[in-house]
């Protein structure tokens, strides 16, 4: 691309040697630099992209876009910037997508279950015969091939660069979903959102983020005038009805149970096979069922029938849409059944995501409800003992174990958890090795009971101090269950 297009009404304050005419490829990874290449020495949360501009040069940098005067460039021009994450949005979004792609993006914002909806808002629209993709915390998908990922919202080079290969391939929807990391530090800033869907807010990251108003005000940052087309809120959560009040005379929509809602679910059913509900969609009653499981899972149907509605579809597909979605990877996915009870993964992992959990499985359990959890290392402490007193509150048997411990030790994790559902009961053990309590919760079910397995989800690893080792959940659970059913044949 030439590089004039590239930098086009950036603002920049000078620049240093001769800027060549075309650039062959825009990054901040100094090690995937190639001969042409503009590289962006990012100041991120760990790691100075100025400490990485020799290994750029030495890969072929052609162009070395920074905010230090003074750095030592060599033989490469340099750009120098006031905010190189700023320019890099633009630069990124005009070499991977340009300034006007034809594809629609809908984007995701909320605590707890984007992951869901952009699942769902997938699968509705390739229902519907659109090409649809779908990018967030357990992967990406374009079409039938998937793609694997780093973060909920990847860095804004590999953000763009997924959009573009989107496009290209045909795409004519794009779910994704926006962390607050990613909204906090300008990711995808300069798109534009054919609609955007507030799903909740509630506790976490406040490692990061220090308290609630910031961690708040983050997201609702992302819901201004003039960056989408349509706004989906949830009117049920407290931020939401701020973001609302906000957008009343403009183009949000609400969706919701228990207060007033432009969308909303009545007749709520909730089984081990699903749930079903009458929508009232914009004034259209239509009775929905899913094999989904859980209150939590009509909420997130509402918000994505809410916004397929809006863009385009009608209430004969979005039904029959519905019926054909099946579990969501590590979101309430029943994986099991073992001497009549069910086993359950799920991503919960902080105080709201698993009190909602429980709550669900709380009210389709025939027999005992079993908790396995633990809290990751080098996060929020607060939360540890809350979620304690939570699974001691709701679930008949709790199961203390890891999680990702990171550089921490896991019992003094493990002891800060117990600090909770101490206050509450004493129905609990601690196993700190996740596979051995696996082994230990699969034991104890009998016909009726319900075990949840949280925190993890569809991960494949498990991060102890600072080595993510191959750990999936899902493949212990079934070792554990041959191996029961092995030692009992």
């Amino acid at each position: 691309m030439k590089t004039e297009n590239l930098f086009d009404g950036v603002k920049i304050k000078t620049t240093k040697g001769v800027i060549p005419e075309e650039v062959a490829g825009v990054t901040d990874n100094a090690g995937e630099v190639k001969s042409g290449f503009c590289f962006f020495a990012v100041k991120g949360e760990k790691y100075n992209g100025a400490y990485f501009i020799r290994e750029a040069i030495d890969n072929g940098a052609s162009i070395i876009v920074t905010e230090d005067e003074n750095a030592e460039i060599g033989n490469a021009a340099v750009v120098i910037v006031d905010d190189v994450r700023g320019v890099l949005d633009v630069v990124c979004k005009r070499f991977y997508i340009g300034d006007n792609p034809k594809i629609k993006l809908v984007g995701v914002v909320g605590t707890n279950g984007k992951t869901s909806v952009c699942h769902i808002i997938y699968e509705i629209f390739s229902y519907a015969g659109k090409k649809a993709a779908y990018l967030g915390t357990i992967g990406g998908k374009i079409g039938d091939k998937e793609y694997e990922t780093s973060l909920t919202t990847p860095g804004t080079v590999e953000l763009y660069r997924f959009i573009g290969e989107a496009e290209k391939a045909g795409a004519e929807y794009l779910a994704l979903e926006l962390s607050a990391h990613a909204i906090a530090q300008k990711r995808g800033c300069g798109l534009y959102y054919e609609c955007l869907i507030f799903t909740n807010c509630t506790e976490d990251h406040l490692d990061y983020f220090k308290d609630m108003e910031t961690y708040a005000a983050v997201k609702k940052s992302a819901f201004v005038r003039g960056r989408c087309k349509y706004m989906v809120i949830n009117s049920d959560d407290s931020v939401g009805v701020e973001i609302l009040r906000a957008n009343e005379n403009g183009n949000a929509v609400s969706y919701g149970i228990y207060n007033p809602a432009d969308v909303f679910a009545i007749d709520i059913s909730e089984t081990k096979n699903g749930v079903s509900f009458v929508i009232n969609l914009f004034d259209i009653v239509y009775d929905m069922k899913s094999p989904l499981i859980g209150l939590c899972n009509v909420y997130n149907l509402l918000a994505s029938l809410a916004a397929a509605a809006v863009l385009g579809l009608k209430i004969h597909t979005l039904g029959g849409a519905v019926k054909k979605i099946g579990a969501i990877k590590g979101r309430a996915e029943k994986i099991a059944t073992f001497r009549g009870a069910d086993i359950f993964l799920d991503y919960a992992h902080t105080p709201d995501g698993l009190k909602t959990t429980l709550n669900s499985m709380r009210r389709i359990c025939e027999g005992k409800l079993y908790c396995l959890f633990g809290c990751g290392g080098n996060r929020e402490k607060e939360k540890r003992s809350v979620m304690g007193e939570i699974s001691g509150v709701i679930a008949d048997f709790t199961i203390i174990t890891s999680d990702n411990p990171r550089y921490e030790d896991p019992c003094l994790i493990i002891s800060e958890i117990e600090k909770g559902i101490r206050r509450v009961t004493r129905n609990y053990v601690t196993v700190s090795d996740r596979k051995s309590a696996l082994v230990y919760a699969i034991s104890l079910l009998k016909d009726g009971d319900v075990l949840v397995v949280a925190g993890k989800g569809a991960e494949s690893y498990q991060e102890i101090m600072g080595v993510k080792r191959d750990f999936s959940d899902e493949a212990e659970i079934r070792s554990a269950i041959a191996r029961i059913e092995g030692e009992n044949s």
